[in-house]
C-alpha cells in the first residue's frame, strides 16, 4: 500500500507550484502551535520543560502555496541538531530559507518554560522557581539575522511610599519600616544581529537582580523573616524596578558590539490597589551610553 501512495504521489502535480489567481506576494505563511519537548536542554539547576514555536516564510507571488511539511521537518531538524535552547528559533530561520528555495524572509518563535533549582536563603531548603522565556529571529536572504531573547521571571516589589509613610509615622530613623509587597513580573530582553549567542542564564541573573526581592516556594521562619526584612530595606517602585533591569542588561552586554538594544517590562500586581502598576519599554545601547552608567 505504502508503494502505492509514493506512485501516485509521483504522478500528481504538485499544486503548490501552481500559479494563484490573485498574484499576491503574502508576507508570512507557516505553521504555529507546534509543541516540543526541551528536556534535552536541561541542566543540573535550570530545567526546560516544553515550548510552542510558530514559523513562518514569505510566499512568492508566482506560488499558490508553501512546502508546508518542509517547515515542520525543519523544526525537528533543527531540535535534533541543537546544542543550546537559546540558538532554536535562529536555526530554525536559517534551515527555512534553505528548504523553501523560494523564500526570502523567514520568521521564527519559540515560547517556552522553565525551572530554576535554588535554596532559601537561611535555612538552604530546596526551592523550584519557574520562569518564562521565549526567542524571537527574522533572516532575509543573504542578509544577516535579527534576534531577540527574553525571560519572564516572579519575584517581590515593596513600595517606597508606603514605606516612608510608616517611617513618619512611627518616628523610625533608622530607614526600615514595614510596607505593601506583592508579587511582581520582570521582562528582560535583548536585540541583536547575527546568530544569537545570549545566554537564558544571565537575563535571568538581570531580572531577578532588579526586584525587591526573590519568591521561593519553600520557606521555613528564619528564611520568612529574612526575606521580609531584605525587601523591606531594597524598597522599588515599578519605575525603579524597570531601571535597575536595563541598568542589569547594559552593564552585562554593553561590550558586544552585536546588541542593539535592550528591553524591560515590569508588572506589580498591587495589593492595596484594584490594578497593576507597570513599566516597560525598549532602549537603545547607544542612548544608554550616553548616561554615563559605570
Amino acid at each position: 500500500m505504502s508503494e502505492e501512495w509514493k506512485e501516485i504521489t509521483k504522478r500528481s502535480n504538485d499544486v503548490q507550484y501552481e500559479k494563484p489567481k490573485v498574484r499576491l506576494k503574502i508576507r508570512s505563511v507557516g505553521i504555529s502551535g507546534f509543541s516540543i519537548p526541551l528536556t534535552k536542554f536541561s541542566k543540573e539547576k535550570l530545567i526546560y520543560s516544553s515550548a510552542e514555536i510558530k514559523a513562518t516564510v514569505d510566499v512568492p507571488e508566482n506560488m499558490r502555496g508553501i512546502n508546508m511539511s518542509r517547515t515542520a521537518t525543519s523544526i525537528e531538524k533543527v531540535l535534533s541538531s541543537a546544542s543550546d535552547v537559546e540558538e532554536v528559533a535562529s536555526l530554525i530561520t536559517s534551515e527555512l530559507l534553505m528548504v523553501h528555495e523560494y523564500a526570502e524572509l523567514s520568521k521564527a518563535r519559540v515560547k517556552g518554560e522553565g525551572f530554576v533549582y535554588t535554596e532559601s536563603p537561611v535555612t538552604g531548603i530546596e526551592s523550584i522557581e519557574s520562569f518564562k522565556f521565549y526567542e524571537l529571529s527574522r533572516a532575509v536572504h543573504k542578509n544577516n539575522q535579527t534576534n531577540i531573547i527574553g525571560v519572564t521571571v516572579t519575584g517581590i516589589s515593596a513600595c517606597p511610599c508606603g514605606a516612608e509613610l510608616m517611617k513618619t509615622k512611627l518616628g523610625h530613623t533608622s530607614g526600615i519600616a514595614p510596607t505593601h509587597m506583592q508579587r511582581a513580573k520582570v521582562s528582560v530582553a535583548v536585540k541583536s544581529e547575527g546568530k544569537n549567542f545570549l545566554k537564558i542564564e544571565e537575563l535571568l541573573d538581570v531580572a531577578y537582580a532588579s526586584l525587591s526581592g526573590r519568591v521561593y516556594s519553600a520557606l521555613k521562619r528564619a528564611d520568612e523573616g529574612f526575606l521580609i526584612y531584605s525587601s523591606i530595606t531594597n524598597t522599588r517602585f515599578v519605575e525603579d524596578i524597570y531601571r535597575a533591569a536595563v541598568t542589569g542588561l547594559y552593564k552585562r552586554f554593553k561590550n558586544f558590539s552585536a546588541v542593539s538594544s535592550i528591553y524591560a517590562n515590569v508588572r506589580s500586581f498591587e495589593s492595596i490597589h484594584e490594578y497593576n502598576a507597570i513599566a516597560s519599554g525598549w532602549i537603545d545601547i547607544k542612548s544608554f551610553e550616553k548616561l554615563n552608567v559605570h
